[in-house]
C-alpha cells in the first residue's frame, strides 16, 4: 500500500511522541548522572559502552537488522494471503522464520561474550594506553551478549510490526535505566559505570524478552539443516560485520585520541554534546527503523512504490524535524544546564552547528536504508565505509577549533554523506528528486542557518526574539508544505 503524508505523520508521532517521553525521563537520569560522575566519569562510560558496541555489532553479524528483512517478508506475505490455507503456510514459515533468527542469535551472542574477553588486553591497551582496564574489559563481556539477544528480540518485534510493543518497550528501557544505574552511580560513582552497564543491559534484555516471547513464542531450532535456513540473512549480515568494524572503530579512534592526547573529560564533553543532538533528533528519526524500513522492504519489489514510499517518509521528516532543529539552536543555552549542569556550558556552541547536520541527517536516513530493503550488500556496505571514514574529520576539526571545530566536522560529514546517498538513490534506485523538493531542502537549510547566525550575533531579548520569530516562521512553513502535500 502507498503510503500517505498521514499514514507517515502517525508513525512518527506515536515513535516520536514516545521518545519525546523518554527524553521527559531522561531529565532526571541526565542531570544526576552528569552531577554524580561528571566530565571524566561521563567519559569513562563513554569509553566503555562504546567498546561494547564494537564487539556487540561485530560479533552479531548485522542479524538485527538483516533479520528484520526476513521476518518482515514473511509477514507480508502473510497479510497478504487470501485462503486460509494460505495463511496457515505463510504462518507456518513464520514461526520458522523467527526460530532460526533466535537461533542464530543465541550462537552468536555466546562467541560475543568470549570475544569481549579475548579482546581484553589489547581493547584496554589502545582505549587507555596500557592494560589497567583489562579486567574491566573482561567483566563487560556479558554485556555483549545481553545487547545481542536484546536486539535479536528487537529485530522479531519489528518484523512482526509490532509498533505499539516496541513503543512501550522503549520507555520501559528508559525507566529501567533510571531505577537500575541511578543507584549504583550514587553509592559507588565513578567505580559503578561498569555494573552499572551490566545492569541496564541485562535488564534490557528480560524486559525485550517478555514482549517479543508474547508476539511470537520463544523456540529455537536445533539442526544443521534448520540453522542453514538462516544463511542468506548471515550473507548480508556479514556486510554488516565490516561496517560494524569500521564504524565503531572510527568512534573509538576519536575516543581515544580525545583521551590520549586531550583528557577524559574533553571524551565526555564530546560525548555529551553528540549524544544530546542525537537524542533530540530521535524524537523524528525514532520511526525510521521501527516502521519506514520494515515498510520499504515490503514494498520494495514494486518500483513505484518503493520511490513514493521514500520521497513521502523523506518531506514528512523534513517538515517535522527542521522546526525542532531551529528550536533547539536557540534553546540549547537553556537545555545544557538543565539536562546537564554548568560545567558542560563549553559544549554549547558545539550542540549548536551540530544541529544543523541533523538536517542532512533527515535526508541521509530513509536513503541509507534503500540499500538495505534491497539487500544490495556492495552498496550498503560502501556507502557506510565512506560514513565512518569521513567521521574521523572531527580530530582535525578539534585539532583547529576544538569543541567547535568538532562540531562544524560533524555538520560537514552529515552534508556529504547525504549528497552521496541521493547521488546512489538516483543512479542505483531510479529515485529522481523534483526541483521543488531540491528547493524546500534549501529553504529549510536557510532556516537553519538563519537561526545559528542569530544566536552567533545576538544577545539577551534580541537573541530571543529573533531566535523564537524565526523558529515560528519555520514552523508555520512546515505546516503549509504539510497541507500541500496530504
Amino acid at each position: 500500500m502507498i503510503p500517505t503524508y498521514k499514514n507517515i505523520l502517525k508513525a512518527n508521532t506515536l515513535f516520536g511522541g514516545v521518545q519525546g517521553l523518554n527524553i521527559l525521563l531522561s531529565l532526571v537520569r541526565t542531570k544526576i548522572v552528569a552531577k554524580l560522575l561528571e566530565e571524566e566519569g561521563i567519559g569513562l562510560y563513554s569509553i566503555y559502552n562504546e567498546t561494547r558496541e564494537f564487539v556487540h555489532s561485530t560479533s552479531n553479524l548485522g542479524l538485527d537488522v538483516s533479520g528484520v528483512r526476513g521476518v518482515s517478508a514473511a509477514y507480508e506475505k502473510w497479510t497478504e494471503a487470501v485462503s486460509d490455507d494460505q495463511k496457515a503456510l505463510c504462518r507456518s514459515n513464520i514461526t520458522i522464520q523467527v526460530a532460526v533468527l533466535r537461533s542464530w542469535v543465541i550462537l552468536l551472542a555466546l562467541a560475543g561474550v568470549l570475544a569481549g574477553m579475548l579482546l581484553a588486553a589489547p581493547l584496554s591497551r589502545f582505549a587507555f594506553g596500557d592494560s589497567s582496564h583489562t579486567w574491566g574489559y573482561i567483566l563487560l563481556s556479558p554485556a555483549v551478549g545481553f545487547s545481542t539477544i536484546t536486539c535479536g528480540e528487537l529485530a522479531v518485534l519489528k518484523g512482526l510490526r509490532k509498533l505499539k510493543s516496541l513503543a512501550t518497550l522503549s520507555v520501559l528501557n528508559v525507566a529501567a535505566g533510571i531505577l537500575i544505574t541511578l543507584p549504583i552511580y550514587y553509592f559507588w560513582g565513578i567505580e559503578g559505570v561498569l555494573p552499572a552497564i551490566l545492569a541496564f543491559c541485562a535488564a534490557s534484555m528480560i524486559l525485550t524478552l517478555a514482549f517479543s516471547s508474547k508476539a511470537e513464542r520463544f523456540q529455537l531450532v536445533y539442526t544443521r539443516k534448520e540453522l542453514r535456513e538462516g544463511h542468506k540473512a548471515l550473507t548480508v549480515g556479514s556486510n554488516f560485520v565490516i561496517c560494524s568494524i569500521i564504524g565503531h572503530a572510527s568512534l573509538m579512534c576519536i575516543q581515544a585520541y580525545l583521551n590520549n592526547f586531550a583528557s577524559l573529560k574533553v571524551v565526555g564533553l564530546y560525548n555529551a554534546a553528540y549524544t544530546l543532538t542525537m537524542t533530540y533528533a530521535g524524537l523524528v528519526f525514532a520511526a525510521m527503523e521501527t516502521d519506514y524500513f520494515p515498510r520499504l522492504s515490503g514494498v520494495f519489489a514494486n518500483i513505484k512504490e518503493r520511490t513514493d514510499t521514500l520521497l513521502k517518509q523523506q518531506d514528512v521528516t523534513i517538515m517535522l524535524v527542521t522546526p525542532l532543529l531551529a528550536a533547539m539552536i536557540v534553546a540549547l543555552p537553556l537545555i545544557v544546564p538543565l539536562l546537564l549542569s554548568s560545567k558542560f556550558a563549553s559544549i554549547v556552541p558545539m550542540a549548536q552547528v551540530t544541529t544543523i547536520g541533523l538536517l542532512f541527517r533527515a535526508i541521509y536516513l530513509p536513503n541509507a536504508y534503500m540499500s538495505l530493503a534491497a539487500g544490495d550488500n556492495k552498496t550498503f556496505l560502501f556507502i557506510n565505509t565512506i560514513g565512518a571514514i569521513d567521521i574521523l574529520l572531527v580530530l582535525v576539526g578539534y585539532e583547529m577549533y576544538g569543541l567547535l571545530g568538532m562540531g562544524i566536522a560533524l555538520t560537514l560529514q552529515n552534508f556529504l554523506d547525504m549528497l552521496l546517498v541521493m547521488t546512489i538513490s538516483r543512479w542505483k534506485y531510479g529515485i529522481r528528486f523534483s526541483a521543488r523538493r531540491l528547493t524546500d531542502l534549501t529553504i529549510f537549510t536557510l532556516f537553519l542557518f538563519a537561526t545559528y547566525t542569530i544566536c552567533m550575533e545576538l544577545e539577551g531579548w534580541q537573541y530571543w526574539v529573533c531566535g523564537i520569530s524565526l523558529t515560528l516562521l519555520c514552523t508555520i512553513y512546515s505546516v503549509h508544505k504539510f497541507n500541500q502535500g496530504k
